[in-house]
């Protein structure tokens, strides 16, 4: 899609889900691949665009495990391509969790901001969570601010300090229970109330 015909399917769109997927090309900010994997160019691109052109147009977003990544380096911030092992079974790397039977089973806690919008979706100050990720969010972009991390201070959580994003590290869609259901039902709330707000606005002339 060109950003004519990008800008077009936007202007249906009520709210935007970044999902999970590939690593994000290294090369995208600047630097040498040397942990990434399975990257795929033209999907970074594209997913690079929505991000941005989301923020832009105020919709609300979720990111999902490379949603996070996503809007991370969209906004100018950096990854880390590979989370070190730190002897912590609790959040184990990529080749460790390789030999877990089932990685969807692997859960671990993680640290809830307080005063976040995340802790007034989720609740807090600890969650569990499923682990499926080998890479995480290293600098953190301006424009983002971090809501949860893992007990080996991954960052598992970030959240826009103006734009309306939420971006977690983990899989919701793979789990069971409302404080990670809530994350789905929040974006519903978040695109109703920004469609009532431009209602209003439109009857207001």
């Amino acid at each position: 899609l060109d950003a004519a015909e990008l800008a077009e399917v936007l202007d249906d769109v009520d709210a935007v889900l970044l999902s999970g997927g590939q690593d994000v090309d290294p090369a995208v900010y600047g630097a040498e691949n040397t942990a990434s994997i399975l990257v795929r160019p033209e999907s970074d691109e594209f997913d690079l665009r929505v991000a941005l052109a989301s923020i832009e147009r105020g919709l609300p977003v979720l990111g999902v495990c490379r949603g996070p990544q996503v809007l991370n380096v969209a906004l100018g911030g950096d990854l880390r391509q590979e989370v070190q092992s730190t002897g912590d079974p609790a959040h184990p790397t990529y080749a460790e969790m390789a030999e877990m039977e089932d990685v969807r089973d692997h859960r671990h806690e993680i640290r809830v901001v307080g005063g976040s919008r995340l802790e007034a979706v989720i609740g807090g100050p600890v969650v569990t969570v499923n682990s499926l990720h080998h890479q995480a969010i290293g600098r953190v972009a301006d424009g983002l601010v971090v809501s949860a991390t893992a007990p080996d201070g991954t960052i598992e959580a970030v959240e826009g300090i103006d734009a309306d994003v939420l971006a977690v590290q983990w899989h919701p869609e793979m789990m069971d229970g409302a404080a990670t259901d809530r994350l789905f039902d929040d974006l519903v709330e978040r695109a109703r109330a920004r469609m009532t707000a431009g209602t209003a606005q439109e009857a207001g002339g």
